[in-house]
């Protein structure tokens, strides 16, 4: 059994976000398949990015069939925190913070993987989210920058430590 806050289902497996492919109709698809837990898309937790198309789609939680676990990305505690009680609002109910994307674009903003690189900032983030909403806080991560470093197991610790209810350890620098 899984448990992450209120929600609980004997699945293990998770569907991972996947930037392109789980949007909601493909985690609808999974939930009609057995899923229980899915991971949507990437969110940028910078509001003034939202009037895309695309964010509009990844910020639409309404008609999810599933339960509707939404990733954001950002490296600034309030911003991220802010856009987590936004997505609370539109029916998020589990904010998963993105630690582990090395995508340049995301990485030049300091957030996703490169967020390892500061661990009083990952707390810093962890703690201004779980303050912000009533809703669980995961956090997936990678092992660390480089194959030598310990920062993936730090920044779980960290993140535990701030509130997070589940940390993903995505086994790759």
């Amino acid at each position: 059994m899984l448990s992450i806050g209120p929600y609980s289902s004997t699945s293990r497996v998770i569907v991972a976000p996947m930037a392109g492919v789980t949007d909601k109709p493909f985690r609808d698809l999974c939930h009609l398949m057995g899923s229980f837990w899915s991971v949507s898309e990437m969110v940028t937790s910078n509001q003034q990015l939202w009037e895309t198309n695309k964010s509009r789609h990844r910020l639409d939680h309404t008609l999810e069939t599933g339960l509707s676990w939404v990733k954001l990305a950002g490296s600034d505690p309030d911003q991220i925190a802010q856009a987590a009680a936004i997505n609370v609002e539109l029916g998020a109910q589990i904010i998963d913070i993105n630690m582990g994307c090395p995508a340049k674009k995301v990485c030049r903003k300091a957030a996703g993987s490169a967020l390892l690189g500061d661990i009083d900032l990952i707390q810093r983030i962890v703690e201004s989210v779980a303050t912000a909403v009533s809703v669980p806080v995961t956090v997936k991560t990678r092992t660390g920058l480089t194959l030598e470093d310990t920062a993936g197991a730090q920044a779980a610790l960290a993140a535990q430590n701030a509130g997070a209810q589940m940390v993903v350890m995505h086994a790759r620098s």
